[in-house]
């Protein structure tokens, strides 16, 4: 082969690989644009970027908070009866992941603006939702629905991970965003957002992403009742527990609710965590409860055996999740910590 055709091959190899590595970068930023990230969240990017006005309060969590939380019945009892009445959005969504929802607050922020109080599940150490999703809290979709300028911090959320894990799960979280990208690029998946009606809730009305209740499982409950029993005897006689707190599986929830209280702090919003039981779960520690606040600097707000007797009784569609009666409940009870912290 001659020099000069030799130089033209390897001219027009590096031309092809600068092309396809500009095709990655504009593909990349292409999935940065918050209707592509949240793709597979569509109506929380509806409650975000489509309906309009500031939010008084906004709720974060799993299934059991998006359940368990009626925005309606919250702001009721927070408004008091004020005029106009609050607005309190639940974007809460399946599966675990405090650092995405950390991501939410902030995109909520960005667009709308938060003016009063943040409130966001905390899934207990050792809780079967800690141990059944992927180690250290991610997001199933994390990859894809969190801005890539956000990868760069993910090592500091493990710091008791060995080093090359971390850039291990950096290259992941990368390989993983392009493979998103190219799905919703070729799918078309990211475009149904731009089709959902703008303002279909009149401007400051509560609302958010609970939708239509689970089935009931009453099988499932009373097996669920029989199994705590005989582990933990009669629910009416249990002394309140507590739980651990330091888990090295639970450093990157630890972390992203250590960045949601200063998040908080750096805007002039409250931020309160909750504790959604799970159907006969026994009553919480007092000096559980102080442990936390005294570790995050935040208050962890857990319903008294009151609360949770009236949850036990026809307050679930299943041992995880709340329907109707038990959303009422709770969500009466939540409304009052928040108005009593709050001073309204």
């Amino acid at each position: 082969m001659s020099p000069s055709r030799r130089r033209l091959i390897q001219l027009a190899c590096s031309l092809g690989l600068l092309a396809a590595l500009g095709g990655v970068f504009a593909l990349v930023a292409w999935s940065d644009q918050p209707h592509v990230r949240y793709a597979s969240l569509r109506c929380i990017y509806r409650e975000i970027y489509h309906e309009r006005g500031p939010v008084d309060v906004v709720v974060v969590g799993t299934s059991r908070t998006k359940w368990g939380v009626s925005p309606e019945t919250v702001s009721e009892v927070v408004s008091d009866g004020a005029d106009p009445s609050r607005v309190v959005l639940n974007i809460s969504r399946s599966w675990r992941g405090t650092n995405q929802m950390l991501q939410q607050l902030a995109d909520v922020q960005a667009e709308r603006g938060i003016t009063t109080a943040i409130v966001v599940e905390y899934s207990r150490e050792g809780d079967v939702v800690a141990t059944s999703q992927r180690y250290y809290d991610y997001y199933p979709d994390h990859a894809a629905v969190v801005p890539v300028g956000t990868f760069s911090d993910d090592p500091s959320f493990k710091p008791r991970e060995p080093a090359y894990l971390r850039a291990r799960d950096l290259l992941d979280l990368g390989q993983t965003r392009i493979d998103y990208a190219l799905d919703r690029l070729i799918t078309g998946k990211a475009a149904k957002n731009d089709v959902i009606p703008v303002g279909e809730r009149p401007a400051g009305d509560s609302g958010g992403c609970t939708g239509k209740d689970r089935p009931l499982r009453q099988k499932a409950l009373d097996d669920w009742a029989a199994r705590t029993t005989k582990r933990l005897g009669p629910w009416e006689e249990r002394a309140p527990v507590g739980y651990r707190i330091g888990a090295i599986n639970n450093d990157a929830q630890r972390e992203s609710i250590r960045r949601i209280v200063a998040f908080g702090e750096d805007h002039g919003i409250a931020v309160y965590f909750v504790l959604m039981p799970r159907y006969y779960d026994s009553p919480t520690k007092q000096d559980y409860v102080d442990r936390f606040e005294a570790e995050f600097g935040a208050p962890l707000l857990a319903p008294p055996k009151e609360v949770l007797r009236e949850l036990n009784d026809g307050g679930y569609s299943d041992p995880n999740h709340l329907w109707e009666k038990g959303r009422l409940a709770y969500s009466e009870w939540l409304g009052g910590e928040i108005a009593a912290r709050s001073g309204r």
